[in-house]
C-alpha cells in the first residue's frame, strides 16, 4: 500500500471490520496524510504446501507460507487493536 507521496511506510490509526472485508485507516509516516486501504478475504481451500526431500519449499509454497504468517499477523493485529479501542470508549 502507498499513499500518494509515493512512501511505503504508513501505521494503522483504526481497524474496522465490514462483512467480508477490514477497512484500515492508515497515517503516512512521511507526509502525514490519512488514507485507508480495504482487505478482502479470498477463501481457498488447499493443503498446507510441504517442502521436498531436501527441506525446500518451491517458491510458490515459499509464498504460500509467507502470506498465511502475515495473515495471521494481521489477525492478531486487528484483535489488539479492537481491544484498545473498545477500552477508550468504555
Amino acid at each position: 500500500m502507498f499513499c500518494d507521496c509515493g512512501s511505503r511506510k504508513s501505521s494503522v490509526t483504526t481497524t474496522t471490520r465490514l462483512e467480508n472485508s477490514v477497512r484500515r485507516h492508515r497515517k503516512c509516516s512521511d507526509c502525514k496524510k490519512n488514507f485507508f486501504t480495504v482487505e478482502t478475504r479470498e477463501l481457498v481451500s488447499k493443503q498446507e504446501p510441504q517442502p521436498d526431500e531436501r527441506g525446500l519449499y518451491t517458491p510458490e509454497a515459499a509464498i504460500s507460507l509467507k502470506m498465511s504468517k502475515t495473515l495471521a499477523r494481521r489477525r492478531n493485529e486487528d484483535r489488539v487493536s479492537s481491544y484498545y479501542i473498545e477500552d477508550d470508549y468504555e
